[in-house]
C-alpha cells in the first residue's frame, strides 16, 4: 500500500515511521562534512596567525602546523577533515532513535540494536528536553534517547496510535539528586549510581544505560541532569 507523508513521518496503513526530517538529514549529510573539510582546509592558516601571540600553549605544536602548507600536505588536513565530519555524521544517526509505530505496539531502534513494547505495555510517553522517554507499567523507563523528529510530529504520532502521550514527565516531582551515602537508598544502588557516574564520566554510554537498567531491577529510576544523576522509586516500589 502506497504511503502517505506528513512532515517528517511516514505513514504506511496503520503503520508509521518517524524519522529524521528530510532538510536536517541533507544539512547533516551535506553540511558537516563539507564543513569538516573547510576546516582542514583553514587550519594551517590559522595556525600561522595564532602563532604570533606572545602567551601561546603549545608553542611548538602549532608552529609545526603552520609550516605544513605544502599542497599535499594541504590535501591530507582537507581529507582528515572530511573524514571526521563523515565519522560524526554516522554517529549522530547512531546513536538516534528510529520509530516504527502501530495500534499494538512500538519498535525502537538505535545504534544498529532494537526493542520492541506491546502498547499495554507503555504508560507514558513525554520529551525531556530533546530525549523521547517511554515508560512502562511499573512507571520504569523502558526507552530514554535522542529523536530528531519535531515534538509536535512525535505527540502526534502516538496519540493517532493510542499511545498515552504525556506534555511532561508525570512523576517529575518524585525525584531526589543522587547524594553518595544517603540512607535513602540502599547500599547496593548507591555502588551502582557511583559505577554510573564514572561509566558517563568516561563517555560509555552503553555502561551507562546497562547500569541504570540494573538499578531499575531494584526499584528505582535513574535519570541525568547536567553532571548529576537523580533517582526515584518505581511506582508502587
Amino acid at each position: 500500500m502506497p504511503g502517505t507523508e506528513r512532515g517528517n513521518s511516514q505513514v504506511q496503513g496503520r503503520t508509521t515511521h518517524l524519522r529524521h526530517p528530510r532538510s536536517d538529514l541533507l544539512l547533516l549529510l551535506i553540511g558537516t562534512p563539507v564543513l569538516g573539510l573547510l576546516l582542514g582546509l583553514a587550519l594551517p592558516p590559522f595556525a600561522r596567525w595564532v602563532s604570533g601571540s606572545p602567551v601561546l600553549p603549545w608553542r611548538a605544536g602549532i608552529e609545526f602546523l603552520g609550516r605544513l602548507d605544502a599542497p599535499w600536505q594541504l590535501g591530507l588536513f582537507v581529507a582528515a577533515g572530511f573524514v571526521v565530519g563523515v565519522l560524526l555524521v554516522f554517529t549522530a544517526l547512531a546513536e538516534e532513535l528510529s520509530l516504527k509505530l502501530t495500534d499494538e505496539r512500538v519498535e525502537v531502534g538505535r545504534d544498529g540494536r532494537s526493542r520492541t513494547f506491546g502498547r499495554a505495555d507503555v504508560s507514558a510517553v513525554f520529551l525531556d528536553g530533546k530525549q523521547l522517554v517511554l515508560l512502562g507499567a511499573d512507571s520504569g523507563e523502558l526507552v530514554r534517547g535522542a529523536h530528531a523528529s519535531r515534538a509536535a510530529a512525535l505527540a502526534d504520532a502516538f496519540r493517532a496510535h493510542g499511545y498515552p502521550w504525556r506534555d511532561a514527565d508525570p512523576h517529575a516531582s518524585l525525584f531526589h539528586r543522587w547524594v553518595p551515602g544517603t540512607p535513602d537508598l540502599p547500599a547496593e544502588v548507591h555502588a551502582l549510581l557511583a559505577a554510573r557516574k564514572a561509566a558517563l564520566q568516561r563517555k560509555a554510554p552503553r555502561d551507562a544505560g546497562d547500569l541504570g537498567e540494573t538499578v531499575r531491577e531494584l526499584g528505582y529510576v535513574v535519570r541525568d541532569e547536567g553532571t548529576d544523576q537523580y533517582w526515584r522509586p518505581l511506582a508502587g516500589a
